[in-house]
């Protein structure tokens, strides 16, 4: 093919257009229905949620044609060096004012072929070559079918095509497909942009001059809509510009617009803000108003839907009763996910992985079938209704290809804060069950330099102790100490950053049996600053393990709230307990405890919340929280804790004070057989 002269032709059996799916607009799902309070605030729909074009992913391109307007979808992912090539000369305005200068029809003159553009444009009363960038590499991929546009070239080779395009008339696909290289298509026409198309073709095509009408597809044709070469009687292109599916911020036009109205506005009235259906309430009358929308492309192409408002008294936000629940499942197996919520209806439902919206997931279940990897991650769900929008706690996917789990264990604990003196020590508590367990136990101060930590500890001082409590060991310099070099190689096994030959951090490698445990951090000549304390299980295959940590310290506001990591391993879930105490360490003689803590758990990394509580006592399974804690806590005491099943994987647990308050407190994580 060239770009004029001589055009190779078959007359061919039509087939079935690519991507025979509608493209115009269409109502993906129904309206909801709202219930808002009398005198409430405005409820906005996000109407892109509801009407669609569908099969549309690409960016769309508009020609403004004197005959119509023509949506095309640009095929970024199938010929991205073309599509670029083409926005190159849209954006810099090259086809305005351009003119289609070839309609072609097959070898026999009767069906319709090609009409072609883009190399010609009015230059004041006369027309002019389209100035062309340098030729773009050829593409092919999809097949010249009716409704495709694809770059025109000349007959050197496939890698020629520059500035001008053509929009497939039918299906070229046996002629187009096998010569130069095949006609690289990187646009598509949407909706019923074909029927603008196929006006230009039906245009009557003259010479150059505009004075004898053709029959002959052997000549460049010129579509006249009168015989006389004028600017008025050209088949124009007023522009060509890159738009919007959907009416947005700074874009004069889009694909689709909306217009609607309410059937009874006494008692809620409408406004559209760009794609947004904005509802306000009356403030003096309760009843119903049906609400009409439509959505329009510019092809004229409508899609109606109604749906009812209902302005009432007063209305409950929605409020989560039953969140997901974490899951651990082999590849293959069925996932359901369920929400339980109340609040006054309607409501709606939006599941998210990872933070991201999960297209079709609108239900208070969301069913994954055979479950793979890929699907493994944080799952939570949006509840909303015209009050308020809820987000659930999060629930983990974990999928492992181990048949037979084995049980898991905690394998570490970590705590960053300040290490003060006295009662506000930095004080790490551990259980070990069985005998013959390796733990490395580290006080790291001036290597948190290293992460631009501030106020670090300079020179903290470690000092391990059993239950009586009996000093068992201490260390001030890790460097200094005999098993130095087995303790940075079994840091390093553990996978934890090492601390520099020579630094004032602290550390200690012990074997320990069966029995209570306390890691205290202080500094050296009763300084303070920021510490970190970590406790590791050094074998974590070993029968003995570690079945409770937990470490007290004084929380603190903002960045100085109690905030420990912990790990999971294994291949099953684990029930685990975790307490975050204050009120209840005055019975300990601990002074300036914290009042009244709470305590929340996230993944890590991730940082979703999995689940929080303020007092104890207030959790539906509060007995076996009480049954299942080391010392009790008092019933109605403002001690916080939490009774889950967790996936293997790493937490972080924050504890801090309702009103920022500030104070001692422990915070707990066990083991529940």
């Amino acid at each position: 093919m060239h770009r004029f002269g001589s055009w190779l032709v078959l007359l061919v059996l039509a087939t079935p257009a690519l991507w025979a799916q509608p493209t115009v607009p269409t109502l993906s799902q129904p309206l909801p229905n709202q219930t808002v309070a009398l005198g409430g605030s405005a409820v906005t729909v996000d109407l892109r949620n509801y009407f669609t074009i569908p099969g549309v992913t690409g960016q769309v391109a508009q020609f403004d044609t004197v005959l119509g307007k023509i949506n095309v979808e640009l095929l970024s992912s199938d010929a991205p060096l073309n599509v670029a090539n083409f926005l190159n000369y849209v954006n810099r305005g090259a086809y305005t004012n351009s003119i289609i200068h070839r309609s072609a029809k097959l070898s026999d003159n009767v069906t319709p072929f090609v009409i072609q553009g883009g190399g010609f444009a009015l230059q004041g009363n006369s027309i002019g070559a389209i100035a062309a960038d340098a030729p773009v590499k050829n593409e092919f991929k999809i097949s010249n079918t009716r409704g495709t546009m694809a770059m025109a070239k000349t007959a050197a080779g496939p890698d020629t095509a520059t500035n001008q395009w053509f929009f497939n008339l039918g299906d070229n696909s046996a002629n187009l497909d096998n010569q130069n290289g095949g006609f690289t298509v990187f646009a598509r026409v949407i909706g019923t942009g074909m029927t603008v198309v196929d006006a230009i073709a039906a245009v009557p095509s003259y010479d150059a001059s505009g004075a004898n009408l053709l029959n002959d597809s052997n000549f460049t044709a010129l579509p006249l809509l009168n015989p006389s070469l004028t600017a008025a009687n050209l088949v124009l292109i007023n522009s060509i510009a890159t738009v919007p599916i959907y009416p947005a911020s700074g874009a004069s036009t889009s694909v689709l617009s909306f217009a609607g109205q309410s059937f009874n506005s006494s008692i809620a009235s409408v406004k559209f803000d760009q794609s947004n259906l904005v509802i306000t309430p009356s403030s003096t009358a309760t009843g119903t108003a049906t609400i009409s929308v439509t959505a329009s492309d510019t092809n004229g192409n409508v899609i109606t839907g109604s749906f009812t408002v209902t302005v009432a008294a007063s209305v409950a936000a929605p409020v989560i009763t039953t969140p997901p629940a974490s899951q651990y499942v082999t590849p293959g197996s069925n996932v359901t996910f369920s929400v339980v919520a109340s609040g006054t209806p309607p409501l709606t439902y939006q599941w998210k992985l990872n933070g991201a919206a999960i297209a079709g997931a609108t239900g208070a279940t969301y069913t994954i079938v055979s479950a793979q990897f890929a699907d493994a991650g944080i799952y939570t769900v949006t509840v909303t209704n015209s009050v308020n929008a809820i987000t659930s706690n999060a629930a983990v996917l974990t999928v492992n290809p181990v048949v037979t789990p084995t049980a898991s264990r905690i394998t570490s604990l970590s705590i960053r804060i300040g290490a003060g003196t006295g009662d506000q020590t930095l004080i790490a508590g551990f259980q070990v069950s069985g005998n013959g367990k390796s733990l490395l136990i580290r006080g790291v101060g001036p290597t948190l330099a290293n992460y631009s930590v501030p106020g670090f500890l300079v020179d903290p001082l470690l000092s391990l102790f059993n239950g009586n409590p009996t000093l068992i060991n201490s260390n001030d310099n890790w460097s200094d100490a005999a098993n130095a070099s087995q303790i940075a190689a079994t840091a390093a096994q553990l996978q934890d950053f090492a601390l520099p030959a020579g630094s004032k951090d602290a550390a200690l490698l012990a074997t320990l049996n069966d029995g209570l445990y306390t890691a205290q951090v202080s500094g050296v000549g009763n300084t303070t600053g920021i510490a970190l304390v970590e406790v590791y299980d050094a074998n974590p295959t070993a029968a003995s393990r570690l079945t409770g940590v937990s470490a007290r310290t004084q929380v603190g506001t903002g960045a100085n709230i109690l905030i420990a990591g912990f790990a999971i391993t294994g291949t099953a879930q684990m029930k685990v307990l975790l307490r975050g105490v204050g009120p209840t360490l005055a019975s300990f003689a601990v002074n300036g405890v914290l009042a009244d803590p709470q305590i929340a758990v996230y993944t890590s990394p991730g940082g979703f919340q999995i689940a929080s509580n303020d007092n104890w006592s207030d959790n539906a399974n509060a007995a076996q929280i009480s049954a299942n804690s080391g010392f009790p806590l008092p019933a109605g005491s403002k001690d916080a804790a939490l009774l889950l099943t967790l996936n293997p994987g790493t937490y972080t647990v924050q504890v801090s004070g309702v009103g920022n308050a500030t104070g001692v407190a422990l915070v707990e994580v066990y083991e529940v057989p």
